[in-house]
C-alpha cells in the first residue's frame, strides 16, 4: 500500500482533527469549519494563537503544542500563511491535511510556484492533501463533515463515494443524492490537487470496504494515463461513473481558471472512459440515478434485455424509446407468456401482448393482475431487467394500487434487476416508495430518469 493510500485512510477515518485557523465567529471560515464538525465523535483541537478557548474547546498556539497525535489537519487560513502551517504539521507528524485556501495554481505562474513549494513539502513529509482551493471531504459513516459547509439536509449513509474538483458540484452531488435516496459513504472536493488527484482517490476507494460505487466529476487532469489505468483496474470490481466537463471552448477556459485544470480533448476522454469500462453520464442527476441502481445491483447482468410492465402505455413508450436509443433491447415475450398474460386480463376481445406489456386499466384496478404478470415475466428468465411503471393512487378510499409486497416476494428469489417507476411529484413521495426501496427495488418518479439510469447501467455491457 502506498503512503498516499495510507494517509488517505487517516484523512477519511480520523480520530483526532486539528483546525488551524479556528475561529469563534461562525461568519469566518474557521468558525464554519467547527460548525460543520459538530456531529464528529472524535477529538477536535482548535489552533488559534489569539484565543484561549472556543466554546469548551481549548485552543493551541500551533499544531505542535497539541498533546496528541493528529490524524487530520484542516487548514483554514489565507494562502500566504498555508506553507508555514504545513511546515508545523510536518514537524508534528501529521499525515493528512485539507487546505481550503484559494490563491494557488488557479492564479497562474505566481500561484503555481507557491503550489509547487506546497507539494514539495507535502511529498517530503508524506502528507496527503485534499486541496487547496477546495470545499473539503467527509465520511458520513463517521459523521465527518470536514468542510466549511454545514449541510442543510443530512444525506443518507450508504456505499457511494463522490469525488469532484469543484466544491460547488460536490454539493450538488450530495443534494441530488439526498433527493434520490442514494446513500453516501465518502466525498472529496479535490480542488487544485496538490498531491492527491483522481487516480490516488480511486486507488484508495478500491481498498475501502465502505465504497461500492464511485462517482467522479472531472474538469481536467494532468494525469490522464494514471486516471485511465486506475479506472480500468477499479471498474472490474466497483462501478465508476464519470461526469466530464470542459468539452466546449468556454468551459475549457473556465476549468483552467477555476482549478488550474487542463481540460483536454473531450473525445479522447470519452474514448478512454469507454475503454476503461467507466460509465459516462451527462449531468449530476443522471449520475446519482445511475449510482442509485448500482447501489442496489452492483453486479451488471450478462445481457441487455429489458421488459416494461405497466397499466399506462404513454410513460412506458417514453421509457422504451430511451432504452432503444441507447442500445438496450426490448424483446417480445414468448408466446406462452403472452397468452398467459392475455388470459389474466380477461378481456372480451383479443389483446395483443407485446413489450412494453400494457395491462390496461385492469392492471391498475386489480393489483393481482399486475402482480401475476410481473411474476410470469420475472420467472421466464428471458430478461436481464424489468421496469414497472405505475401511476400511484394517493386516495386510500379508492381501490387499486401497486402490489408492492407481491413484487418484492418474487424479486427476493430472482437475480433480475427490477426498477420501479412511480409517476409522482418529487415533493410528495407516493405510497409504496419506501417499501420498495427498503426491499431492494430502486424507485424513480419519472420514466425518463429511470430509463436513462438503467440504460447507463446495462450499457456497461457494450464496452466489454
Amino acid at each position: 500500500m502506498s503512503w498516499k493510500t495510507e494517509s488517505l485512510a487517516r484523512l477519511f477515518n480520523p480520530k483526532t482533527i486539528a483546525i488551524i485557523g479556528a475561529s469563534d465567529k461562525t461568519a469566518k471560515l474557521g468558525g464554519l469549519t467547527l460548525l460543520a464538525l459538530n456531529e464528529f465523535k472524535g477529538k477536535l483541537y482548535p489552533v488559534n494563537p489569539r484565543l484561549s478557548f472556543i466554546n469548551d474547546l481549548k485552543c493551541f498556539e500551533t499544531v505542535n503544542e497539541i498533546p496528541d497525535t493528529i490524524d487530520l489537519a484542516i487548514i483554514a487560513l489565507q494562502a500566504p500563511f498555508v506553507l508555514q502551517a504545513l511546515e508545523d504539521c510536518s514537524k508534528a507528524g501529521v499525515k493528512s491535511s485539507i487546505i481550503f485556501s484559494a490563491g494557488f495554481k488557479e492564479l497562474g505562474p505566481i500561484g503555481e510556484e507557491t503550489q509547487k513549494a506546497l507539494k514539495e513539502l507535502a511529498d517530503k513529509s508524506k502528507i496527503a492533501i485534499i486541496g487547496p482551493n477546495c470545499l473539503g471531504a467527509g465520511n458520513l459513516n463517521l459523521d465527518l463533515n470536514a468542510t466549511f459547509f454545514p449541510m442543510p439536509v443530512p444525506p443518507k449513509k450508504g456505499k457511494v463515494s463522490l469525488v469532484s474538483q469543484s466544491g460547488g458540484v460536490v454539493g450538488l452531488m450530495i443534494y441530488a443524492a439526498a433527493d434520490s435516496g442514494v446513500g453516501i459513504s465518502k466525498f472529496a472536493s479535490v480542488g487544485n490537487r496538490v498531491n492527491i488527484d483522481f487516480h490516488n482517490l480511486l486507488r484508495y476507494f478500491d481498498t475501502d470496504d465502505e465504497t461500492e460505487v464511485i462517482c467522479l466529476f472531472i474538469e481536467g487532469t494532468e494525469f490522464g494515463r494514471e486516471l485511465y489505468s486506475e479506472i480500468r483496474n477499479v471498474s472490474s470490481k466497483k462501478p465508476v461513473i464519470v461526469y466530464k466537463v470542459g468539452k466546449t471552448p468556454v468551459s475549457r477556459s473556465a476549468a483552467l481558471s477555476h482549478t488550474g485544470s487542463l481540460a483536454g480533448s473531450s473525445d479522447l476522454y470519452s474514448a478512454a472512459f469507454r475503454q476503461a469500462k467507466a460509465i459516462e453520464v451527462d449531468n449530476v442527476q443522471e449520475m446519482m440515478d445511475t449510482a442509485k441502481i448500482l447501489s442496489y445491483f452492483p453486479t451488471t447482468p450478462k445481457g441487455k434485455n429489458v421488459a416494461i410492465i405497466t397499466h399506462t402505455l404513454g410513460p412506458a413508450l417514453i421509457a422504451a424509446q430511451i432504452l432503444e436509443q441507447k442500445g438496450i433491447q426490448l424483446p417480445q415475450p414468448r408466446d406462452e407468456y403472452s397468452r398467459s398474460i392475455e388470459k389474466l386480463l380477461g378481456m372480451p376481445v383479443n389483446v395483443d401482448i407485446s413489450n412494453p406489456i400494457d395491462l390496461l386499466a385492469q392492471g391498475w384496478a386489480n393489483p393481482s393482475i399486475f402482480a401475476n404478470a410481473f411474476d410470469l415475466i420475472c420467472r421466464s428468465n428471458d430478461y436481464d431487467a424489468i421496469i414497472t411503471i405505475f401511476s400511484p393512487n394517493y386516495q386510500e378510499d379508492i381501490g387499486g394500487g401497486m402490489p408492492v409486497d407481491e413484487i418484492l416476494r418474487v424479486h427476493e428469489s430472482s437475480d433480475t434487476i427490477v426498477v420501479a417507476i412511480l409517476n409522482s411529484p418529487e415533493s410528495r413521495h407516493p405510497p409504496g416508495r419506501s417499501e420498495f426501496e427498503e426491499g431492494g427495488v430502486p424507485v424513480f418518479s419519472s420514466p425518463e430518469r429511470g430509463a436513462i439510469a438503467l440504460a447507463r447501467v446495462l450499457g456497461r455491457m457494450s464496452s466489454k
